[in-house]
């Protein structure tokens, strides 16, 4: 499921992360309109199913999971999506998508793309600076646990690299838990954390950098920010 997928040096990786969360939560271009803050981001799943409601979709996904896909259940407009993939351009995800449809797979693309995050409560507009920061780095994070995936699915990865690029996701993460101790991030932090800290003590397939790639867009899409 790789597709225009580079090798990149898993301890560049790593150290990218460090200076994202440093970076980009203190200096970047910021967008704000009156009670919006302008950030755009674009994912392009590729489903196996859809299901109305999250028991269902849950019995679902253990079988994509088992056939190699992510397997991670995305709750987006009322509906539960079990994804097998994700991608950055709606064409990867419809090559891939084609593809599995010739091996009786039934999928279809699921394109979310945002341009701007409404501010839901007076406090969030002081916090404009920090929001926009952290969906800049979870945004970046997503892409490092794509481009590992990639190079697992080739075998340019081993498990040494794959655990570096899961230290540095890692300590990113750790790091915006620090600057968001208690505000609409911090529970999205917090469940991703976790679930990095499930993987590194055991062996990583790409599958599971997929689906911490998808738990990461899942939370830059639903965050709501007060």
């Amino acid at each position: 499921m790789r597709l225009r997928g580079q090798k990149v040096s898993p301890f560049f990786i790593s150290l990218a992360a460090v200076l994202t969360v440093t970076a980009a939560i203190i200096i970047f271009s910021v967008s704000c309109a009156g009670n919006k803050i302008r950030f755009k981001s674009a994912f392009y799943f590729v489903c196996y199913a859809v299901k109305d409601n999250a028991v269902s979709a849950g019995s679902v996904s253990d079988a994509v999971s088992s056939y190699g896909g992510a397997g991670y259940v995305l709750e987006y407009g009322n509906a539960y999506y079990i994804t097998v993939s994700c991608y950055y351009n709606v064409q990867d995800a419809q090559a891939v998508c084609k593809s599995l449809k010739q091996r009786n797979l039934d999928c279809e693309v699921l394109s979310v793309e945002k341009d701007e995050y409404i501010l839901q409560s007076p406090a969030a507009k002081s916090k404009t600076e920090l929001y926009t920061g952290n969906l800049n780095t979870l945004q970046s994070v997503s892409h490092m646990a794509y481009e590992c995936a990639n190079a697992l699915d080739t075998g340019e990865y081993t498990q040494n690299n794959a655990k570096a690029v899961l230290a540095g996701i890692e300590n990113t993460l750790n790091g915006l838990m620090k600057a968001n101790a208690d505000n609409c991030f911090s529970e999205h932090l917090r469940r991703l954390t976790k679930k990095c800290e499930l993987l590194k003590n055991g062996y990583i397939y790409s599958k599971d950098m997929r689906k911490l790639q998808i738990a990461v867009a899942d939370t830059v899409i639903n965050v709501k920010l007060y």
